[in-house]
């Protein structure tokens, strides 16, 4: 009889609790695609969005969250998972809307974030020149602080910032090399690794020639030493972003501007899930920003695909494309985040944001939507032992029925 008093006690208590997170969720939820949609906090310095790739609703997510905070005052760049050269020609992008140009750095983007290379993100970012057509006095700019993963963007960047300069030879065979229709800018082309090596020994042995006709020659050595990384077999991708970052703080005012970071999720945590600290992490630990001024909204798709794959032929001619609507979006039988089914029994329509962090939070206690549950799987729950969501973020946003992505090379 003891143990069935013990056992009806506590499943009225987990019963209270589950009772008192729906009732806190409904109490902390907005549909984005309302339009009073205001998002709730503009006392930051930089806000994260990241979410699983290939899913076309997280772009209209994302645009919505832009929106209100451009209305709001409250926000100075955008910060793509891109490489410093490619943000620079998305901003060109952003003040010519020189369709080539976009559907080149799309291509190029994809090399970084594989799944991205779509119509998807060709659109989006003819609606953030949209955006700020309404804004010309105070337009987003754009910056990137990610490796160099394909070289065509940073060589017309160094071609960009030393087109005054003439007679010198190692610049104008990079020249060559763009203008080829052929030539292959991946970063595992050794050959043209290699006349990049030349290009910065050249610029190194004889700057005196050279450093005095160079348009922005803080730009050029940022440019340089991240080429720099692409040679060497250790580099750390998040150590480099992190770094790139710090670098250029001063330049760019960072700790006086409003940021928006659209990443991965795992790049934005604010705290260190095992042993390797995230980018937002860095920040933090680094004491850049507090974690108070460090926002993160993480992305859960529900009933949704994703683009998961081009496919090439031998010649690496694209062909067709795959797509993935179990694993691949974080809410299947076999892998789901832990607590999902709250978000989803909560929503309001396809995109619901449910901020995490008000005052009596229950998710101060425990690991919902960090967890991860597998099927037959260990979960990660033993890097997360004592801790608890809103160490890792501020808000859950819930996409439902979101189709997956369409590669660019589908554009008609």
């Amino acid at each position: 009889m003891r143990y069935s008093f013990t056992l009806l006690l506590l499943l009225f208590c987990i019963n209270i609790k589950a009772q008192s997170k729906a009732a806190y969720l409904k109490k902390h939820r907005q549909d984005l695609t309302d339009t009073t949609f205001v998002f709730p906090q503009t006392d930051f310095n930089i806000i994260g969005f990241g979410a699983y790739h290939g899913s076309s609703k997280t772009y209209d997510a994302e645009l919505l969250l832009i929106k209100s905070l451009k209305q709001q005052n409250a926000l100075d760049y955008y910060i793509p998972e891109t490489n410093f050269s490619q943000a620079f020609f998305f901003q060109e992008y952003l003040e010519t809307g020189n369709d080539d140009l976009l559907k080149e750095l799309v291509l190029a983007f994809q090399t970084i974030v594989t799944q991205e290379g779509t119509i998807e993100t060709y659109q989006h970012w003819k609606n953030i020149r949209e955006v700020n057509r309404m804004y010309p006095n105070e337009p987003i700019k754009v910056l990137g602080f990610d490796i160099i993963n394909e070289y065509r963007f940073p060589i017309k960047h160094i071609l960009y910032l030393t087109r005054d300069i003439s007679k010198w030879q190692h610049k104008e065979q990079l020249q060559e090399l763009l203008d080829e229709n052929k030539t292959d800018f991946s970063i595992r082309n050794e050959s043209l690794k290699e006349q990049l090596k030349n290009f910065i020994k050249d610029y190194n042995e004889n700057k005196l020639l050279y450093i005095d006709q160079i348009k922005d020659t803080l730009s050029f050595n940022h440019i340089l030493k991240n080429i720099g990384y692409t040679f060497e077999t250790t580099a750390e991708r998040e150590k480099i972003i992190f770094d790139n970052y710090i670098s250029l703080i001063k330049p760019y005012q960072l700790d006086r501007k409003k940021q928006f970071a659209k990443y991965g999720f795992f790049h934005i945590q604010k705290t260190r899930e095992a042993a390797y600290p995230s980018f937002f992490t860095r920040l933090i630990e680094h004491n850049i920003y507090t974690a108070q001024n460090v926002i993160t909204i993480t992305g859960y798709l529900t009933k949704s695909e994703v683009l998961w794959d081009k496919v090439y032929d031998e010649q690496k001619n694209y062909k067709t494309y795959t797509v993935e609507k179990g694993y691949g979006i974080g809410d299947y039988w076999k892998e789901h985040f832990k607590g999902i089914r709250k978000l989803k029994q909560n929503r309001l329509y396809d995109l619901t944001l449910f901020r995490l962090n008000a005052e009596n939070s229950p998710y101060k206690e425990r690991t919902d939507l960090v967890e991860v549950k597998l099927f037959l799987k260990k979960s990660n729950s033993k890097q997360l032992k004592g801790k608890n969501t809103i160490q890792f973020m501020d808000y859950a946003l819930l996409i439902r029925n979101s189709k997956h992505q369409i590669p660019i090379e589908e554009l008609k």
